[in-house]
């Protein structure tokens, strides 16, 4: 008997095609949250989706395959309870958006926002530029991404350290790790600040007015998640602190509004939410859906799976 597999509208790109070329499955491909809803109230059984939305419960819900390495968005403990299955897309964007994360850390240091602003006005203007050499980074939230970041810094001649919540648990090619309770320290010492984190359990920010402060005249880099920065202390940050700038791919509210002072702000670069933007995103998750799609079927380990490979 095939498996009913509701494919969500809103997916990264490749995978509504991978999936749908799977055999053995039927799909089903709503064109909006309605739909979605009403498919899965009909007997569908898998969801391939990053977006979540109440209506999606269903008796037949056994399985949320998301793309994205983010939870949040999810009724962790509700989905928990009804025996429901929750996968990530865990380390299938970690080259994308560790080259995403190092655009933004080179943009910044390079000062090419200002040169970008000062295109559309043709103005012929030398702004101020430093280099990554010599600079002290840290890493906060490190794991596949973060390694992948740090990787591609081998040979910058930067001092690099991570930061993780259990710095036992960590074996990537990092050698300096510290725990979350010294992040304070951590960022008065270092000149860049790449954000990599997951979402705290509770929403609650990591990098705050203290933290900016401590980071003082350096530069941060956010491609984890919106709620790890105080967006209020941020904005304060930039318009009368010492902070250099903030390369910025997520935001607390997504679309970022358009009030918000972050898109005028001449010390922040802003992209929507694409740092794990890949033509092969595709092809790397159908992989890991395999994988667990055989799980699902009995015939094998989950991979990705939250609350046993990726912690709560």
């Amino acid at each position: 008997m095939s498996i009913s597999v509701v494919l969500h509208p809103k997916l990264p790109e490749g995978v509504r095609e991978y999936v749908s070329a799977l055999p053995g499955l039927q799909i089903v491909t709503p064109q909006d949250d309605e739909g979605v809803a009403r498919a899965l109230q009909d007997g569908g059984e898998v969801l391939v989706s990053f977006i979540w939305n109440e209506s999606y419960l269903s008796p037949s819900l056994k399985w949320v395959a998301s793309p994205s390495a983010g939870f949040d968005q999810f009724p962790v403990a509700e989905l928990h309870a009804r025996d429901v299955v929750i996968t990530t897309g865990a380390g299938v964007h970690a080259d994308a958006v560790a080259e995403h994360a190092f655009a933004l850390m080179l943009a910044l240091t390079r000062n090419l926002g200002t040169a970008a602003r000062n295109m559309a006005e043709a103005k012929w203007q030398r702004p101020l530029c430093d280099e990554v050499f010599g600079k002290k980074i840290a890493i906060v939230g490190i794991g596949r991404i973060g390694d992948a970041f740090a990787r591609r810094l081998d040979g910058w001649g930067a001092e690099v350290v991570g930061v993780k919540r259990n710095p036992a648990t960590y074996s990537g090619p990092v050698e300096v790790i510290h725990p979350v309770s010294a992040l304070r320290e951590v960022c008065d010492w270092a000149d860049i600040l790449i954000l990599t984190s997951p979402a705290q359990v509770d929403g609650s920010a990591l990098i705050g007015a203290a933290e900016l402060e401590a980071l003082g005249a350096g530069w941060i880099v956010n491609i984890g998640r919106g709620s790890l920065i105080d967006e209020t202390a941020l904005i304060a940050a930039l318009d009368s602190g010492e902070l250099r700038g903030a390369g910025l791919d997520v935001f607390s509210k997504e679309p970022l509004p358009a009030d918000s002072p972050l898109w005028t702000s001449p010390k922040v670069l802003v992209s929507p939410h694409v740092a794990g933007s890949t033509p092969a995103f595709g092809k790397r998750y159908v992989k890991v859906f395999e994988t667990n799609l055989a799980a699902y079927r009995g015939q094998g380990e989950w991979m990705n799976l939250l609350g046993r490979d990726i912690p709560l």
